[in-house]
């Protein structure tokens, strides 16, 4: 009989950093620092709150020196929903800021045509001057695919196919594309966004996807899925291999992870700060995507995959408590071959405590923006 304990082993994989054998990183090497948007699933915050507080953390990560701030697309679940179409989000936020780029995190473009993808961030193009990176992904709720039901089948191919499309039609190109009745309509996106290309960034979480990435020379988005930074080495290193075997430069292409995040000098705080938020997330996030690949648990099962997830992600896969902790999290992202830390804040965490913990998270990202600068002078 398969315990639950086997199970989670099967699907929480890894091991611990200090056991990975991944060696620090030297001070100044190659990092930036973003934001990342999941929304909380919280029933004493309204959706206007919650987006307030989005603003709040948009308008920080402009004025701190944040590379990107970085908005998904979810549908029809609690969780995340109040990013239903991130084209608006970014939208509303591009006159707000003048620094931060405003990427999507991912546009799912299995749900739409690529004519509706480029048009709308063509717009968000051009009220940002210039500032939309794009980041794909696949999709994989069944229940999202209403919108698109043809295509949940085959969606990684379909993704796939659908990228250079995407790019093409940025440049301005003209692509045929069918009409009604069969008839063939050979079409230009307007309105013309400003970037005469545009960056993609791959999301995914299998060996074989940063592989994709690096042989078509887009950027890479992952997480630690079950895995722990020893184990994401490997999948850069293929992603590097990748764009060297396509004839590109090996170091050139963007490695972005996303990582958990609450920076306070008080460790108990941390703790009493993330613990129950950092849970539910889990139970909104993770449990539905075990429901999806048919592994099911009664609650007693679940109470155990909360504790478990909670206490291998704190310890592991997040950027939890006071700066030099934090720092050691960060010098081993990097030396694993992360370019790009996404922070997530908004999982359900007080916002008051949030906001209040800023200055500390600004002071480790200028710490590390300075060990760059020095180290390329």
């Amino acid at each position: 009989m398969t315990t639950v304990n086997q199970k989670l082993d099967d699907f929480f994989s890894g091991h611990r950093p200090s056991d990975s054998g991944v060696k620090r990183s030297e001070p100044g090497a190659d990092i930036s620092f973003s934001y990342l948007f999941f929304s909380d699933v919280r029933k004493d915050v309204s959706d206007r709150d919650k987006y307030r507080f989005a603003r709040e953390l948009v308008e920080f990560a402009d004025q701190a020196g944040f590379e990107s701030v970085c908005f998904p697309e979810r549908h029809f679940y609690e969780f995340g929903s109040i990013y239903a179409n991130n084209s608006i989000a970014a939208a509303y936020f591009a006159p707000l800021t003048k620094n931060v780029r405003l990427r999507s995190a991912a546009v799912t473009n299995t749900l739409h045509h690529p004519v509706e993808i480029v048009e709308n961030w063509a717009m968000v193009d051009i009220l940002s001057d210039g500032r939309v990176d794009l980041g794909v992904g696949s999709g994989w709720n069944k229940a999202d695919f209403i919108l698109s039901p043809d295509t949940y089948e085959d969606r990684a191919n379909i993704r796939d196919q659908r990228i250079p499309v995407i790019q093409k039609l940025w440049r301005g190109e003209t692509v045929d594309f069918p009409g009604p009745g069969g008839e063939v309509f050979p079409t230009v996106v307007y309105p013309r966004p400003i970037q005469q290309e545009i960056n993609i960034w791959y999301f995914s979480i299998s060996e074989h996807g940063f592989r994709h990435a690096g042989l078509h020379g887009y950027n890479v988005f992952g997480m630690l899925h079950g895995i722990d930074l020893h184990e994401f080495k490997k999948y850069v290193d293929i992603y590097r291999a990748a764009r060297a075997e396509a004839g590109l430069e090996p170091q050139s292409g963007r490695v972005t992870l996303m990582m958990h995040t609450f920076v306070h000098p008080d460790m108990a705080w941390v703790q009493q700060v993330v613990c129950e938020p950092f849970k539910a997330y889990i139970r909104s996030s993770i449990i539905p995507q075990m429901k999806a690949r048919d592994k099911h648990f009664d609650n007693s099962q679940i109470d155990q995959i909360l504790d478990y997830a909670y206490a291998r992600y704190f310890k592991t896969g997040g950027i939890f408590g006071p700066l030099e902790v934090c720092q050691q999290q960060i010098d081993l992202a990097v030396a694993s071959g992360v370019n790009e830390i996404a922070f997530l804040q908004d999982f359900g965490m007080d916002y008051t405590a949030v906001n209040n913990a800023l200055g500390y998270l600004q002071q480790l990202v200028e710490l590390n923006l300075k060990r760059e600068k020095v180290a390329y002078e």
